[in-house]
């Protein structure tokens, strides 16, 4: 038909699309984007493969052409080769011919028609699918709409969406405004998915319970939030259906304050993880294997690679997945460390392919993977090569879905890889390690922050995340080399941050380390870098923020409400849900706190009102703490005391105090002399010594505070050095002598006059570093009667801590804001030290960490005897009105404290002549009792040994006993055998003897030789014809009646009495061999003994 009409043949009219990553685009007046095959055009009657893209959808412009020329456009800019040119042309070879010129004004009025429809063919317009193959999906999610028949399944439908939001539409069969508005009612149901429960309610079949009462009216719609009804309206109006549900999703599901920021890198639902996919020549890999290259699972492996790398993963087949796995295994225990990584490489090589991963992401205990991060982690002189390949190897593992779900799920194998990136980071001579632990980091994070966002698998822990932007925050203030090593740190801290809480334990860790101005300082060093101002200002600036509070109004007079409880009896310490009318806690909102936090502490002194009955004074909380503490002092246990707390919570007044009030510092030095001073009354053979020394830690240096400061000279700073015995000490640190209380308070008074303070928006008096306070004390017991001493030695250390703070909230520029970032960063450390060396809550699957990071900190370093040594320790953790955050991050701080458990013991030199006489006694008792218990040991084992040699000889003489009579009983058996035998034979014998003379035999005479030869010549002449001859004297020869012949009957009978005689003696002595015999076999045939049984032989 088209031969005639046109000039040529024309198979069809041809509308073509480009299928891309699930979607597919066509020209229609525009471009448009829908699930392929949806378009009221059908099933397309040819799909052709152009190629494979991997341009983001976002770098193509719209074109303004039919669809062909989209088409051919859009594959070109794709892949660079367009559609088929035939097709191409079509349109203008239809247009040229005859037949096409007439219909051109038909063709355009139809497509301005459908043009100002919004499409040309329609697409979007014509629901109704048509044409080839079979119904295309629908264009939209299908709604999920329950519908209700009676009160009880409405009442149960709608408890079921207490926990987001419901929408009820109460219609009639009969209404037709009902059957215009139920259609827009399904599509707003398909859109807002699984955030809310749609529900239709025919009015006709319900029945009201008592009390209920349902609207009649249709149609009426009623909206719930949270099980509470919200709104109500009446009318078919789609718009007012279409704002209220909209307006009822953003209450239910409040987007997160990160989602309105400008994020580009980090909003991105479609983010991909880091691979290192590329392949080393593998003959050069192989030939550094050695001997392991000869392994079949090498070999077979390596295939399975050049073949996914030259004809596509659908090509190559899996190797023996079981046999790789164990060569690893045996690999990481046999081959040497220089060699090893020629195998981990092989193996980050194949783990690209989704298949080779997913068998490992899925092994039984990761045995090969967690050998290799295990010894990598294990080895702080990990060669370079093996270490970044182990990083690369682990980037892959992201290369299949399940590899990231059982990391965050199983902490076996998150741990070593967390502390794979953490000790990367420190590694700052080799830019690649610290890129790929970035890049390892962010395909860590992208996961936990996508199950986060859609409510979906496990996340990362509180404490790893911690940990990880700890660790990561610090490379990036160290790094200064690497632009690719930063922008790798920077989007997995991004990652790391987005969208999570804002009460969570990294948002406080990064608003306490002032996270953002130490991205921001990056600007100087890497200005080419827009990623800092996208993490540093918008996500860690304008992302933790907290929000400004009206200053002009004191919480007083606004009506601030206290947040915080404390229980003097069961000291419990309750932080209470805060107020969402005060404008001051706008951030609870977003925070949606809505429960309780309670700690439970050793001690809770509430100071917060003095007319309050359970308002607790310095005197108090000395009685409670400091006296025990000294009490420990002078039994020679080490005791340290610290303060922590924000910026303004009362951490000096606590330790210091003031004239009127003096803290736990003055206190305890006060209760000290007194109690020497009446011990020396009481026994003056006793003597005591008392050192102190003053020091503060500032911008990680040491100040001796009792060394004047001289002007215009700089600080000297002291030298930290480590004994084997004390631990780190402090070199030529001044410890000077006191004798009593005025001393000690006026080297006191010097100290605090030394140590750095200064002026903030959150404290007048704001102390810049860390003071420690040290009294040693020497208690010298002499005996009078011995003449000899003893000394025990302890020392109290008290520590006033700096306060956290933030550079924003304390308005602190150079010189301050380097002082507050130097705190936040011993702060920061001293945290990791303490949930370090915590204990894990009950129930918790966390682990202890192997290693406490001392080292991080001057502080720490400084304090590692106290916190997790030889010390009896406490922590004072100080709270303030002031900030709900930094409160509940105190108080965390202060429950993980809680659970470290040191091991302090008496610091004794010597022992006086008594005690050592009574410790000898004691000993000696004890030894005597352990050689008698030894002894009488020995003895039963010398007993047992001996009855057991006596056992086995008799059991050995028992065996031999029935071996010979075994011997002999078959001797004797063989015995009877044959005189058995002898016997049958003398009785046959007799029985012929007899015989014989009952019935004589005549006797036969023998011929002599010569007879006989003369008989063999007659048979030789018979046998010649002369037989008749010799016969006839034979028979006279033969029956010649002679005397020899004769039969005489004398001889016989004496032959057969001599006969019998003998017989009977045979027979005699016969007998009486049996009966020998027998006797024999009586006595050794007989029953056996059992074995063992005692025998008298």
């Amino acid at each position: 038909m088209s031969q005639g009409m046109l000039g040529f043949h024309l198979d069809a009219i041809y509308h073509t699309s480009i299928q891309l990553n699930g979607r597919e685009y066509v020209y229609d007046g525009g471009i448009v984007d829908i699930t392929p095959g949806t378009s009221h055009l059908g099933q397309p009657m040819e799909r052709i493969f152009l190629g494979k893209t991997e341009l983001p959808m976002e770098a193509y412009d719209l074109w303004k052409h039919n669809c062909n020329n989209f088409s051919d456009s859009f594959s070109q800019f794709l892949i660079g080769k367009g559609i088929p040119e035939h097709i191409i042309k079509m349109p203008d070879a239809v247009l040229s011919s005859p037949m096409g010129r007439m219909l051109m004004p038909q063709l355009n009025q139809v497509i301005n028609s459908n043009r100002q429809n919004g499409s040309i063919l329609g697409i979007q317009n014509n629901p109704t699918p048509q044409g080839f193959g079979s119904a295309p999906h629908p264009t939209t999610p299908r709604a999920s709409i329950r519908i209700v028949s009676s009160s009880q399944e409405l009442d149960a439908v709608l408890d079921s969406a207490k926990n987001s939001c419901a929408v009820v539409l109460f219609t009639s069969s009969t209404c037709p405004p009902c059957r215009a508005i139920s259609p827009v009612f399904d599509e707003v149901s398909a859109e807002a998915g699984s955030k809310a429960t749609f529900i239709k309610v025919d009015v006709a079949q319900l029945t009201p319970l008592p009390g209920k009462n349902y609207p009649r009216a249709t149609p009426t719609f009623i909206t719930y939030l949270h099980g509470e009804k919200e709104n109500e309206w009446a009318g078919a109006d789609p718009a007012a259906l279409r704002g209220n549900v909209q307006l009822l999703l953003q209450m239910a599901w409040p987007r997160h304050p990160h989602e309105s920021l400008k994020l580009p890198n980090f909003s991105n639902p479609n983010a991909k993880p880091v691979l290192f996919s590329k392949v080393p020549p593998l003959a050069k890999l192989l030939g550094k294997m050695g001997s392991a290259a000869n392994e079949p699972a090498v070999q077979a492996t390596k295939q399975f690679i050049e073949a996914r790398d030259k004809q596509g993963a659908a090509a190559a087949m899996l190797p023996n997945m079981v046999e790789f796995s164990g060569f690893l295994q045996a690999s990481v225990q046999s081959l040497p460390i220089e060699i090893l990584f020629t195998i981990v490489d092989l193996f980050r090589c194949a783990l690209v392919d989704a298949r080779f991963s997913g068998y490992f992401a899925e092994e039984k205990g990761h045995a090969a993977v967690l050998a290799i991060l295990n010894l990598v982690n294990s080895r702080s002189d990990c060669p370079y090569a093996l270490r970044l390949v182990t990083l690369q190897m682990a980037c892959n593992f992201f290369s299949t879905p399940l590899f990231p779900e059982e990391i965050l799920r199983n902490e076996t194998l998150r741990a070593p890889v967390i502390q794979l990136i953490s000790s990367s980071f420190l590694d700052d001579s080799h830019n690649n390690i610290r890129v790929s632990a970035s890049s390892l980091m962010f395909n860590l994070a992208l996961f936990s922050n996508k199950a986060r966002r859609e409510k979906s698998g496990d996340v990362l822990p509180d404490g790893d995340a911690v940990e990880l932007a700890a660790s990561v925050l610090e490379a990036i203030g160290q790094e200064e080399s690497s632009p690719e090593a930063l922008q790798g740190m920077l989007l997995a801290l991004g990652n790391l941050v987005y969208c999570t809480p804002g009460d969570s334990e990294v948002s406080d860790l990064l608003r306490t380390m002032d996270a953002e101005d130490t991205i921001l300082a990056k600007k100087k060093q890497f200005p080419n870098e827009k990623i800092i101002i996208e993490v540093g200002s918008e996500l860690l600036g304008k992302g933790l923020r907290r929000p400004e509070t009206d200053e002009e109004n004191p919480e007083i007079e606004r009506g601030a409400e206290c947040l915080v409880e404390m229980d003097p009896i069961t000291q419990q310490t309750t932080l209470l849900v805060p107020n969402d009318n005060d404008p001051a806690n706008a951030r609870a909102k977003t925070r949606k706190v809505i429960e309780e936090k309670s700690f439970t502490f050793d001690n809770s002194f509430w100071s917060h009102d003095l007319s309050d009955k359970n308002y607790a004074h310095q005197e108090d909380v000395y009685n409670s703490l400091g006296e025990e503490f000294l009490d420990h002092n002078f039994e020679g246990y080490h005791t340290c005391i610290f303060a922590y707390g924000q910026t303004g919570s009362g951490k000096s007044y606590t330790m210091m105090g003031t004239p009127d009030q003096p803290g736990l510092i003055p206190r305890t030095c006060e209760d000290l002399f007194e109690r020497i001073e009446s011990a020396q009354n009481e026994t003056p053979n006793i003597s005591y010594n008392v050192r102190v020394s003053y020091f503060e830690v500032y911008n990680e240096h040491v100040r001796d505070l009792l060394v004047p400061v001289v002007a215009n000279q700089p600080p000297y700073y002291l030298k930290i050095r480590e004994s084997p015995t004390e631990g780190p000490y402090v070199k030529d640190l001044t410890e000077v002598p006191v004798r009593n209380l005025n001393e000690i308070l006026r080297y006191m008074t010097m100290g605090d006059r030394s140590r750095t303070v200064a002026s903030t928006r959150m404290n007048d008096t704001s102390s810049r570093s860390h003071a420690v306070f040290t009294i040693m004390l020497k208690q010298i017991h002499h005996d009078m009667e011995t003449d000899e001493t003893t000394e025990r030695s302890s020392r109290i250390r008290l520590v006033d801590l700096a306060g956290s703070e933030r550079a924003k909230a304390t308005e602190a520029t150079g010189q301050r804001l380097r002082e507050g970032s130097n705190i936040n960063k011993s702060l920061t450390t001293l945290g990791r030290v303490i949930g370090a060396l915590a204990d894990a809550k009950a129930g918790s699957r966390k682990r202890s960490k192997d290693v406490v990071p001392y080292r991080d900190s001057i502080l720490t370093w400084l304090l590692k005897d106290s916190l997790g040594g030889n010390s009896k320790t406490a922590m004072i953790a100080c709270i303030a009105p002031s900030d709900y955050e930094e409160t509940l991050s105190t108080l965390r701080y202060a429950d993980q404290a809680k659970r470290i458990r040191t091991r302090a013991v008496v610091n004794q030199d010597q022992i006086s002549s008594a005690e050592r006489d009574a410790q000898i006694a004691a000993m000696a008792d004890e030894i005597r009792a352990l050689q008698l218990s030894v002894s009488e040991s020995r003895r039963r084992e010398k007993d047992t040994k001996d009855q057991e040699e006596k056992l086995e000889e008799y059991q050995n003489h028992v065996a031999t006993m029935q071996r010979m009579m075994e011997e002999r009983s078959l001797v004797a058996e063989g015995k009877i055998r044959s005189l058995q035998t002898e016997n049958e034979a003398l009785r046959l014998h007799l029985k012929l003897a007899l015989e014989s003379l009952k019935n004589p035999i005549p006797a036969v005479t023998i011929k002599p030789p010569e007879a006989e030869e003369a008989e063999d010549e007659a048979q030789r002449a018979k046998s010649a014809g002369l037989e008749g001859k010799e016969n006839g004297e034979d028979a006279e020869s033969l029956y010649d009646d002679s005397d020899d012949t004769a039969y005489d009957s004398d001889v016989m009978e004496d032959n057969a009495s001599d006969m019998q005689e003998y017989m009977r003696s045979l027979l005699s002595d016969l007998g009486m061999f049996r009966r020998k015999i027998g006797d024999d076999k009586e006595r050794w045939v007989g029953e056996r003994p059992p074995v063992g049984s005692k025998m008298n032989m």
